[in-house]
């Protein structure tokens, strides 16, 4: 007996994207935010110091308080809206490319519901063994959010978008706080008091005080980091037009992002930036106020530093580019900050293993005398380690350690 029925294609088996297929201009952008972000992140190893403006270190070295100005101005408040924004756009391409090989919507939620668990589990284990200050638990919390988003309207993106950047600008207030607290009279306060961990004798008290760091941390989640999932809105919406992917379509757009929030994103910082260089003295009450400027024109920059990075690697590659034509090779560095940006969790976590050997008091110590300049310096000198750290890897084909150990955690086997 014959019968016209064809056989049913077998299914796709789960799998990221390849790595020779992935746009560049993400990557890019998650290369270079990490210098921004170990610049960011470096000061809070930093013990027995007195806190001051967005809780950095007083210390007594000249560059210091230029050094904190330009920190400020470049990747506070910055550094993470802009990763968050890669991560909605990131979250949405897997369920887009899930959808294109024939997955249903259900199996695709799983999917994206068991990737933001795992970003959990990494983020705690991270926020307990070497950083309080962890965000890939804070990613994948929202990133649960983000699914119950991923194929709302744009009405209701604007409006969930538009409330979360309300919060993100009502926690900037909590950052321009501590000038207030220490006008009242036993209000100072230190590193030691607010990041315990940080000056921890021993690596098992270390522990135990990151334990009750990163816990408080993510119960704040709701309150405080509840702000970012403004930017990984931006980046679900970006990825539904493929923005980053064929930004020759939206240069106008990426052209009027980039002019017009990199400029906002400066002026957005100089209050704070001046303050922190001595050049102007922000009052108790002022300091909330140059607090909350900073951390929403912060979020627009993020914003407008990824239009402009898509604006000058985005026509490059080495395939045939969305646009239709070919695109042009990719330069070195771009190539090499590519490589950084898809290793991006190995690097991330290679920031906070360096920064407890360097200065913990159970390392080297350098944590309780180097100045913000100094530990500037270090952080810089490992962003580097890890861009050649990136490039090997890349010259073999290989993923980084951390993205090999969530690909099979999220993805089971590959046959």
């Amino acid at each position: 007996m014959t019968t016209d029925a064809q056989p049913s294609p077998l299914p796709t088996a789960l799998a990221p994207t390849p790595r020779a297929d992935r746009a560049l201009a993400p990557d890019v952008a998650r290369g270079l935010v990490l210098l921004g972000i170990a610049v960011a992140n470096v000061p809070f190893f930093l013990y027995g110091r007195e806190l001051g403006i967005l809780f950095k270190p007083v210390t007594d070295a000249a560059a210091d308080p230029w050094v904190n100005a330009l920190v400020a101005t470049l990747a506070d408040n910055r550094s993470y809206p802009l990763f968050a924004l890669l991560y909605g756009y990131g979250l949405t391409q897997i369920l887009l490319r899930e959808s294109a090989r024939g997955m249903e919507w259900p199996d695709a939620r799983r999917l994206l519901v068991r990737r933001n668990l795992w970003l959990i589990v990494f983020g705690a284990a991270h926020g307990v063994l070497l950083f309080f200050g962890d965000i890939l638990g804070t990613y994948g919390l929202l990133g649960l959010a983000l699914v119950l988003l991923i194929r709302a309207s744009g009405r209701t993106l604007a409006i969930v978008g538009g409330a979360s950047f309300a919060f993100l600008v009502l926690a900037g207030i909590a950052e321009g706080l501590s000038g207030l607290l220490s006008s009242i009279p036993g209000g100072g306060f230190s590193t030691a008091a607010l990041f315990g961990s940080a000056a921890a004798e021993t690596y098992p008290l270390a522990v135990l005080a990151r334990a009750g760091e990163w816990t408080v941390g993510m119960l704040s989640v709701p309150f405080g980091g509840l702000g970012l999932l403004a930017p990984m809105i931006l980046g679900l919406w970006a990825a539904r037009r493929r923005v980053l992917e064929g930004p020759g379509r939206h240069r106008r757009a990426l052209g009027l992002v980039a002019g017009i929030g990199m400029p906002v994103s400066v002026l957005g910082a100089l209050p704070i930036a001046l303050a922190l260089a001595g050049v102007i003295e922000l009052s108790p009450l002022a300091e909330p106020f140059a607090a909350m400027l900073h951390a929403a024109t912060g979020a627009i920059g993020g914003a407008a530093a990824v239009a402009l990075i898509a604006l000058i690697v985005g026509g490059r590659g080495s395939a045939v580019g969305v646009d239709g034509g070919s695109t042009r090779p990719a330069g070195p560095i771009a190539r090499l900050l590519a490589a950084l940006g898809q290793r991006s969790l190995t690097g991330y976590l290679l920031q906070s293993l360096v920064f407890v050997v360097v200065f913990a008091p159970y390392g080297f110590g350098l944590g309780g005398t180097a100045s913000v300049a100094v530990a500037t310096q270090v952080a810089v000198i490992t962003w580097l380690g890890t861009l050649v750290l990136a490039a090997a890897l890349a010259a073999a084909d290989r993923p980084g350690p951390a993205e090999w150990l969530l690909r099979r955690a999220v993805y089971g086997r590959r046959r």
